[in-house]
């Protein structure tokens, strides 16, 4: 059986990552390793370790790593971090594959690791583009190291073919959060309501704000002008979900919290870690989404409602109609919200045409990392488009 290691640091990346998990492991043609790490093992960001649920069948490693993310340096620390801890557990897992998903600094870190331990590393979404985040960065450098690829659409393959992978190690079977999202087991809102213990109203919106990575000093105060852009939102029902573990996040989880209670805001519920299967449940009910994360861009539009996309974060990535990009003002971001609570813009895009595969992704990179010859591509070599 072939020992096949794959990592998750993050609530979004593993919600992603599990259909596709489950699907290898019911081949019984591999030994299911998993390495849990980030801020699925810290307090601070509600301790999503809890959402992924045991399995005899796999093995899980717990990785806890230096996350404090206070500015800058702390994150440079952190990484440095990961590498030493993620190089122990692989060389203790001794998989024959590694599977890294996205583009957070933790997963460079691991997909460094496997690189030197000379373990093949397959990358799902690679490709992709964020201008307005250092995640770019992140994200072609875990490319460059990666012998099997499986980018979302066509636009993402050529990119990858642009950074001198070569087209025959690259596969567009389509997105795995669209395959997510078809089989997610929804809940009602009923059951939200018991759940969360929240009260919802005719109009809902779910806040997802992350630190800016790129202009690191203005992430606070950008996070106090959409916390008072939200407040002037009238008979609106705001649930907040917590920023990722980059630099000042948890700074921002404070500010968040201080303000819910210093303004006595009934209507405001703020979740460190909601799980996969009640956001997307969520999503089913709410009129919209604000924030800059990239669940607005690539995950909502699927549930045809409104994604009010702050700043630049998500600059570069394909958008639908659905997506309102604005600016970090007030007068900007209540305009925008106000266009996703409208008849005609809500009618406008349920009739646009979504396309991120055919929801059977995970079927078909099981079929292909299992298939691949990955001695024939393991040394890297540059492509070169003559």
């Amino acid at each position: 059986m072939k020992k096949i290691c794959f990592i998750t640091t993050t609530r979004a990346d593993f919600g992603t990552l599990n259909e596709l998990i489950n699907k290898i492991q019911k081949t019984n043609l591999s030994l299911v390793q998993l390495i849990v790490s980030g801020s699925h093992l810290d307090k601070m960001y509600g301790s999503s370790k809890k959402e992924i649920t045991s399995n005899k069948k796999y093995l899980t490693k717990y990785v806890k790593i230096l996350s404090q993310n206070k500015n800058l340096k702390s994150v440079a620390l952190s990484f440095s971090d990961c590498v030493k801890k993620f190089t122990s557990a692989l060389s203790q897992l001794k998989p024959e594959l590694f599977v890294v998903y996205g583009d957070r600094y933790e997963i460079l870190a691991a997909t460094i690791s496997s690189y030197i331990l000379r373990i093949p590393i397959v990358h799902i979404a690679g490709g992709e583009k964020t201008s307005g985040s250092i995640d770019d960065g992140f994200r072609h450098s875990i490319s460059k190291f990666a012998n099997l690829h499986f980018p979302t659409t066509k636009t993402y393959k050529k990119r990858l073919i642009q950074l001198g992978e070569n087209p025959k190690s690259i596969f567009n079977f389509g997105s795995l959060n669209f395959e997510k999202i078809k089989n997610n087991n929804y809940l009602t809102k009923e059951e939200l309501k018991k759940k969360l213990k929240i009260k919802f109203n005719n109009r809902n919106l779910i806040l997802t704000y992350h630190p800016d990575t790129v202009k690191i000093n203005k992430s606070l105060n950008n996070l106090k002008i959409v916390l008072k852009s939200l407040k002037k939102i009238k008979n609106t029902t705001i649930i907040i979900t917590s920023p990722n573990a980059d630099a000042e996040g948890n700074l921002m989880i404070n500010y968040i919290e201080n303000f819910i209670k210093k303004n006595k805001l009934k209507n405001f519920y703020f979740f460190r870690s909601l799980g996969s299967q009640v956001y997307l449940s969520l999503l089913k009910i709410v009129n919209g989404v604000v924030g800059n994360s990239s669940s607005g861009v690539t995950e909502v539009p699927f549930f045809k409602i409104g994604t009010v996309n702050i700043g630049d974060r998500q600059e570069g990535r394909i958008n639908f109609s659905s997506v309102i990009n604005c600016k970090v003002s007030q007068k900007a971001i209540i305009k925008s919200i106000n266009k996703v609570f409208k008849k005609n813009f809500k009618e406008e895009i349920k009739r646009e045409v979504r396309v991120f595969g055919n929801g059977q992704s995970s079927s078909k990179i099981t079929k292909k990392i299992l298939s691949f010859n990955f001695k024939k591509y393991n040394k890297k070599v540059f492509y070169d488009i003559l």
